[in-house]
């Protein structure tokens, strides 16, 4: 997801025979995302300000997309925001969506409501680092002699002994997230030069790893500088924070968007069933049902 893509999930990718991007994507698909995006941020996988960017830049995006009775399309080219022959509005697709709206803004006022720093965020460090490890036991041998897999473990286990007790004050996690990032700028100076000595892609996992290590890190890094700068302002002058006010907005939008289907010209009140859609080129429902 790039801005080519214009922050909306692909729908699928392949790697066989050859990689490949399905530039398209569906109200499901955009769901998940929404989701998964919150979901990231539960298992300290990604800071709080990364969140609500990622979160902002798709519904910015969902906010220019053509829709009918508030309804998303079944499928849009992700980079001409253009909806896909044949247009149609899909009941369970809209509706995957609705909840997955609802979802996303009643994580968004949880955010509010709990510690902005948990044990949560060490553990998604620690997430990262395993997975620096597993593919450090698939990788071929090294061949260099200047760095070795055992300087990787060393400055793995380094790391794990940043994230074992989770602090329990502000001051205490600007150091302990000093400290992790420049172990974790360790590391990846490790994983760089053991790659770049290995033969063309048989290390390149450790490597990509190593990176999401540092940026898992630097993410919740940059939640403390703001949480910091906030702490700064004088108690009278201080107003929402700006991370508050975002999530705040975020959730209102969010079931807007849901507010703003119409589910009524879906349902038909002969059969007391949804039709699965509606063809919007001759304004005809579907006629088959759930």
């Amino acid at each position: 997801m790039d801005e080519k893509e214009n922050a909306l999930p692909p729908d699928n990718f392949q790697e066989d025979p050859e990689p490949v991007i399905a530039h398209r994507t569906s109200p499901t698909n955009l769901g998940l995302y929404l989701l998964s995006a919150t979901v990231a941020r539960d298992f300290g996988w990604i800071g709080a300000l990364d969140m609500a960017e990622r979160l902002e830049a798709t519904l910015d995006t969902m906010s220019r997309l053509r829709r009918f009775r508030g309804h998303f399309f079944n499928w849009y080219d992700t980079r001409t925001l253009e909806p896909l022959d044949p247009v149609y509005v899909s009941t369970v697709d809209s509706g995957n969506l609705a909840g997955h709206l609802i979802a996303m803004a009643q994580a968004c006022r949880e955010l509010l409501q709990r510690p902005l720093f948990g044990p949560e965020l060490l553990e998604g460090i620690r997430d990262a680092l395993q997975l620096v490890l597993d593919a450090e036991e698939r990788a071929e041998p090294a061949r260099t002699q200047t760095v070795t897999e055992a300087h990787l473990r060393k400055a793995a286990e380094a790391m794990e002994g940043a994230l074992e007790e989770a602090p329990t004050s502000l001051p205490e996690w600007v150091r302990r997230l000093e400290e992790l990032e420049a172990q974790a700028e360790n590391l990846l100076d490790v994983a760089r030069t053991l790659s770049s000595e290995a033969d063309e892609g048989s290390r390149s996992e450790v490597l990509a790893w190593s990176k999401r290590v540092r940026d898992c890190v630097a993410s919740h890094a940059r939640d403390v500088d703001a949480a910091l700068l906030l702490e700064a302002v004088d108690a009278s002058e201080q107003a929402e924070s700006s991370l508050d006010h975002q999530l705040s907005a975020l959730a209102l939008r969010a079931e807007q968007m849901v507010q703003a289907m119409d589910f009524r010209f879906l349902f038909d009140s002969s059969r007391k069933l949804f039709s699965i859609g509606y063809r919007v080129a001759d304004g005809t429902l579907d006629p088959s049902c759930y």
